[in-house]
């Protein structure tokens, strides 16, 4: 009896462990940059960001690149299990989400001029647990340049998470919003929840707000799994506006066509806020609902930013005396008690994506000084990404007397005939840090004894990889390659 109940408590864990919702994972990025605003030609610049969060003013990425007139291109392979993933994006100029390869972009302020500055949204529906590529493209014209993007799944992140160092956008300083009334509205109900067929009633309506508690809204319709949609042209003075929905069960809100909020799904008792700058004149809204069971009820609010003024741009706000931040690039890397990779003493190790306030650097800037829980401490700028770019950083100590380089063996793998998980140690067991796309070469910087795994530095991002989907060249002198896992 007692191995019995040994075997079912061990099965309920292991169930529990398996419904775990995900979080979305962090990519590393591939930014290619272009010093043209097309994104033709070969790129000036590549190089790998661990985000895109940057806010360049009136400067440019990268010595390489001008201040005006330029484009980036960001890709990533991502593992994401099934679920709705919102994505956030704020540019100036333009930028524009394209998921899997997809035909119409989830976010395209390039085709949008009223979105540009603005926190746009875009939602995707991932269907199984798999790998996904997620493109980016940027485009700077002239003046300010900044480009904020992330996402998350909505089962575990139903809130905008904010951006890496940001703070969420919220109206200027004295400002307050105007409701906007009077609109007429036509409303449409159908006794199905999913808005199909013809409408059982059409009325004109004043608001879409209703509480039918758990009734019916009209004889003709159910009370349970009936949906309906609002529509309405308003003429309207340019300006910023705010969408305030809270609805029970699913809402969306489309304006000018663009799908503002977009949470068709089981009641979640959240309120849901979108900010928008419209041009005067006229305007077109859509609200949709549906009711899957019980109650049923729908707070619509749109108002006017009583400045009529555009919403603040994003900023960063670093916590760090030089205003710069190291973000890691290594799967873990050493923070020594001095600039030197041979002598210096680790005292302590910090992992990928992790980000730290710079307090100083060498003179070669081979070394930054950075705080680890108020410690100071050394890393190699091999390894650290530093934002943002061209920030001025005071020398406290001489060049490095030592680093410690990445082996140079002369040797490459290649990825066929798929794709391969670059993994944070030797073995499946190990966690997925990256991903070697099909036909993408990597220089190879160590094995393990068996030759079965190999340590590939990829655009900066160091992991290992099977040899049984990593080839490498028949020629190779495998050797020279030290054993490092």
């Amino acid at each position: 009896m007692g191995r019995r109940l040994f075997v079912l408590m061990l099965l309920l864990a292991l169930t529990a462990i398996a419904f775990q919702p995900a979080v979305a994972q962090t990519p590393a990025w591939r930014g290619e940059y272009f010093n043209n605003g097309t994104l033709n030609g070969a790129p000036v610049l590549v190089r790998t960001d661990n985000q895109i969060s940057y806010n360049w003013g009136t400067g440019s990425p990268d010595v390489s690149v001008p201040s005006d007139d330029f484009s980036v291109r960001w890709s990533a392979d991502v593992a994401l299990t099934a679920g709705t993933y919102r994505f956030y994006a704020q540019a100036d100029d333009n930028i524009r989400v394209i998921f899997n390869f997809g035909f119409r972009p989830v976010i395209d302020t390039f085709t949008n001029t009223a979105q540009i500055s603005q926190l746009v949204t875009g939602d995707v529906v991932v269907p199984a647990n798999g790998t996904y590529h997620i493109q980016i493209d940027y485009r700077e014209l002239s003046n300010q340049a900044f480009a904020f993007l992330t996402y998350a799944n909505l089962a575990t992140t139903p809130n905008f998470p904010g951006f890496p160092g940001q703070a969420v956008p919220t109206l200027p300083p004295g400002s307050g919003t105007t409701p906007v009334t009077g609109a007429t509205w036509t409303a449409q109900y159908y006794a199905n929840n999913n808005l199909l067929g013809d409408p059982s009633a059409i009325f004109t309506e004043s608001t879409p707000t209703h509480n039918w508690g758990t009734g019916a809204p009209l004889g003709s319709i159910p009370a349970d799994n009936w949906s309906a949609r609002w529509s309405s042209v308003q003429n309207l003075a340019g300006g910023a506006y705010v969408v305030n929905v809270r609805a029970d069960d699913g809402v969306r809100v489309y304006i000018n066509g663009q799908l503002l909020i977009n949470e068709f799904h089981g009641a979640s008792g959240l309120t849901y806020t979108s900010n928008i700058t419209l041009g005067g004149g006229q305007n077109t809204f859509v609200v949709e609902f549906y009711d899957s069971t019980a109650e049923a009820f729908l707070d619509y609010n749109f108002s006017q930013v009583t400045s009529g003024g555009q919403f603040p741009t994003l900023q960063p706000t670093y916590a760090s005396p030089t205003g710069a931040t190291a973000t890691v690039t290594a799967y873990r890397l050493n923070v020594r008690n001095a600039p030197d990779g041979i002598n210096g003493a680790v005292i302590t190790r910090i992992s990928r994506f992790e980000q730290y306030s710079i307090t100083g650097r060498t003179a070669n800037s081979g070394w930054v000084q950075i705080t680890v829980n108020g410690v100071p401490g050394w890393v190699t700028t091999r390894w650290v990404n530093i934002s943002p770019l061209g920030v001025n950083i005071p020398v406290v100590s001489g060049n490095a007397t030592a680093q410690s380089p990445s082996p140079v063996t002369g040797n490459a793998v290649t990825a066929s005939p798929y794709s391969v998980v670059i993994r944070g140690g030797v073995g499946t067991q190990n966690a997925r840090i990256g991903l070697l796309p099909t036909g993408a070469s990597a220089p190879v910087i160590g094995r393990n004894s068996s030759n079965t795994w190999w340590q590939i530095n990829y655009n900066g991002l160091v992991g290992w990889v099977s040899a049984q989907y990593a080839l490498i060249s028949g020629t190779s002198n495998v050797g020279i390659i030290p054993i490092t896992g």
